[in-house]
């Protein structure tokens, strides 16, 4: 048990790291703009990790009470040696992708900040008619 849930867990994370590429990608597919396949799609990632967390808990319990095998535990370090590399490239990815979705900062806007104005607002003048 402290195997699938350590591999279903595994899968779980490498699963939200892809499906984050593929929602900040610059050029996405349309329908990743809906906010409702986002939540549509995170609903079964998250069961998956939920679900793989529980089985290592599970059998953790198990080995912790000799009904498991120490083999297992072995598992785990094999999914984290195939996880722990990837997580630099996705990483330097998403940050490209923030730069490039990000778009150019207004520095005029940026550099007025904190100013004082030309003191401060005028009421309207009605003029009667």
């Amino acid at each position: 048990m402290l195997a699938i849930g350590s591999v279903l867990a595994g899968v779980g994370v490498l699963l939200v790291a892809l499906l984050a590429l593929l929602f900040r990608h610059p050029r996405a597919p349309r329908w990743t703009a809906l906010e409702l396949v986002a939540m549509l799609i995170s609903v079964p990632v998250t069961c998956l990790i939920g679900f793989g967390l529980g089985y290592v808990a599970t059998g953790g319990y198990r080995l912790l009470h000799g009904a498991g095998d120490a083999v297992e535990l072995f598992a785990p370090l094999g999914v984290a040696a195939v996880v722990v590399p990837l997580i630099p490239p996705i990483r330097r990815r998403l940050k490209a992708y923030a730069v490039i979705t990000s778009g150019p900062t207004p520095v005029a806007a940026l550099s007025d900040i904190g100013r004082p104005s030309d003191g401060p607002p005028r009421p309207p003048t009605w003029k009667a008619a």
